[in-house]
């Protein structure tokens, strides 16, 4: 990623690629990920992360319930902002371990350095759903 980065949906888009085969290369390890509140409720999936902290407190304990062991996530809409911050609506699909749908809808608000890595992420979703898929699989 160069200097002279410029936030477009085909770099959106190739970011959530990305993501779907684990390629976590887009986002900063320091990165401020908020999910829902600041308030870390384990169940429901809120609180602050840095990238390991989402990985292991998020990623892995909600797509382990799920079968594929992932979402399967696709954007609906993107907004660019600024060179920097863009809005990112999205359809979340997946079947849990217990037979029934993982269908999440998400809003990810991403913020951009200027070299192109995600520095800050807030993400909003039906932290309901989660809780179903954690506490009703095992």
């Amino acid at each position: 990623m160069s200097s002279k980065f410029i936030l477009d949906k085909a770099y959106i888009n190739s970011f959530f690629d990305a993501l779907q085969k684990g390629d976590l290369s887009y986002i900063d390890p320091n990165v401020k990920w908020i999910i829902g509140s600041e308030t870390k409720d384990p169940v429901r999936l809120t609180g602050v992360y840095n990238l390991e902290s989402w990985v292991n407190e998020v990623k892995n304990p909600l797509w382990s319930r799920l079968q594929n062991q992932a979402v399967a996530a696709t954007a609906t809409s993107i907004d660019i902002i600024t060179n920097n911050k863009a809005i990112v609506e999205l359809v979340g699909n997946g079947i849990q371990l217990n037979g029934n749908p993982y269908n999440n809808h998400y809003v990810w608000i991403l913020f951009f350095s200027d070299a192109g890595k995600i520095i800050g992420i807030r993400e909003y979703m039906d932290t309901a759903l989660c809780q179903e898929v954690m506490t009703k699989n095992p």
